[in-house]
């Protein structure tokens, strides 16, 4: 080891610390989670807007172009998913340093590692490192954003806490455009009511980065939905706000379902997972109760407030829930508790360390056990929709053409096709507009369902055939007899179904 490599490792050990942190955090997404699982619905709905192989899927009002910007580099030059999940595994890691670096000009010492260690642990924040959605990237932006906020509060710097502060806001505001909301409230309140010219400045700064981040979400407002009022409701019919309090929900959540939200079956809430839960709020209590002893209330109190903060749309103004949605409030309270646990280890080396180590122990145990839990199941799940796509592609489906069904958007993108999701089937007769408009435009159309004898009366009159090769459980496809230009449903359909 060079003498200037001893040198520096001596005169900032912690910022090492993270960095190691940052770089287990990025080689625990490649082994645990792996770079083969397919990409979901929200996913491919993100990627697709920048990918020119295939047509853009729909982009409905609440969405934001934040994480498209991200995947943009990746995407533009190849398709393949694998890329895609390295290329987001990279760039988690490397957010999560820079995120909670930020702090480190705040607090220097172990407080900031291990608070990086605590997010980085959660298998939310594994499973979501290479996942192309927005709630993680929103966590760091927030982190960063808080940390700024606080070397402003501190008179720290010149020009440098003012522009990042700016940039962090506007990214989560590209991100999800209301969550910036929710992270500038607390943060505009700590500036203030804090004395000092320079928090005009950090202000205005603030201010900058919201109208920044917001900017693109309100020109599409008024390109594609009729304004920025329009827009606003049709996001929140979408996305079903209003005044709820989805505590049970996101409890039921905490081991494992992707989404709460009817159909989707969420199951009960497990026992041990609700006293992992209970624990944040006393030790978030104790990390603050550590920070007044040492004089430090004020910057640990701003990452708890503003943490909590970004959780409250989710848990009273949003009906359904989803473990993505708490990761920024996971990422920000990571810092008191971490202010608590490092205070135990000063108090008494012995007792705190035991305290620590067991905490810590029982967090990576539940942790992993449920990332191995939900990487399963997803992978099995989003293989299937690969081998459906294939079994089309064989068929002869191509584009121009319309995948429409279940798990329609998802399969769509494999095949170049638009996509249709369907979560409940047509009852009536009528052939659904989605599809008649897509045979009016020359475009070959295929429906696609898995284990229903026959999923919508419309259906009875088209040509139907098992997919070979497409698991779990039985898909099927159909072809409408008459298709655009004399087509033929595909050869495979009769002697399959009679199979």
């Amino acid at each position: 080891m060079s003498s200037s490599l001893r040198s520096r490792l001596r005169a900032d050990p912690w910022r090492v610390l993270l960095v190691l942190v940052a770089a287990s955090y990025g080689i625990a997404q490649l082994l645990l989670v792996g770079p083969g699982m397919g990409l979901g619905w929200d996913e491919v709905v993100y990627v697709s807007q920048v990918d020119p192989r295939v047509p853009a899927a729909e982009f409905i009002a609440p969405r934001a172009r934040g994480i498209t910007l991200i995947v943009a580099p990746l995407v533009l030059v190849t398709s393949s998913t694998e890329a895609l999940r390295i290329y987001l595994c990279v760039l988690s890691a490397l957010a999560l340093a820079v995120s909670f670096g930020t702090w480190l000009r705040v607090r220097p010492g172990p407080v900031v590692p291990m608070a990086a260690l605590l997010f980085a642990s959660l298998w939310s924040s594994l499973f979501y490192g290479n996942e192309a959605m927005p709630n993680l990237w929103v966590a760091f932006s927030a982190v960063a954003a808080t940390g700024w906020c606080v070397r402003c509060l501190r008179q720290d710097g010149g020009l440098g806490p003012l522009l990042g502060l700016a940039a962090s806001v506007a990214a989560v505001g590209l991100l999800r455009p209301p969550d910036s909301v929710w992270l500038a409230l607390p943060l505009a309140v700590a500036l203030l009511i804090t004395p000092g010219r320079r928090r005009v400045k950090a202000v205005i700064a603030l201010g900058t980065g919201l109208a920044a981040g917001w900017a693109d979400w309100i020109v599409e407002a008024y390109v594609r939905f009729g304004g920025l009022a329009a827009r606003w409701q049709a996001a929140g019919a979408a996305n079903e706000t209003g005044l709820h309090v989805s505590l049970y929900e996101h409890a039921r959540a905490l081991n494992g379902p992707l989404l709460c939200r009817p159909p989707a079956h969420c199951g009960p809430v497990v026992l041990p997972w609700l006293v992992w839960w209970s624990t944040i709020p006393v030790l978030v209590l104790l990390g603050l109760y550590a920070a007044r002893r040492s004089a430090l209330l004020a910057e640990c109190a701003l990452p708890a407030a503003t943490g909590l903060a970004l959780a409250v749309p989710y848990v009273f103004l949003v009906g359904y829930a989803a473990p993505r949605f708490l990761l920024p409030a996971y990422a920000l309270l990571a810092l008191p508790i971490a202010y608590g646990a490092v205070w135990a280890l000063e108090r008494s080396r012995r007792a705190g360390f035991g305290l620590v180590a067991a905490g810590l122990l029982a967090q990576f145990t539940m942790q992993g056990l449920t990332l191995d839990k939900v990487v399963a199941l997803r992978v099995t799940k989003r293989q299937a929709d690969v081998e459906v796509a294939g079994a089309l592609r064989a068929a002869g489906v191509h584009g121009p053409c319309l995948v429409y069904g279940e798990h329609a958007v998802i399969i769509a993108y494999r095949l170049g096709c638009d996509g249709h999701t369907v979560l409940d089937w047509p009852r009536g007769d009528e052939t659904p507009s989605a599809v008649r408009d897509a045979q009016d435009a020359g475009k070959r159309v295929v429906a696609v369902d898995k284990g229903r004898p026959v999923p919508a009366p419309f259906l009875l009159e088209w040509e139907k055939g098992r997919l070979p090769g497409a698991r779990p459980g039985a898909w099927h496809a159909y072809f409408p007899r008459a298709e655009p230009y004399g087509r033929p449903a595909p050869r495979w359909s009769r002697r399959e179904e009679r199979g």
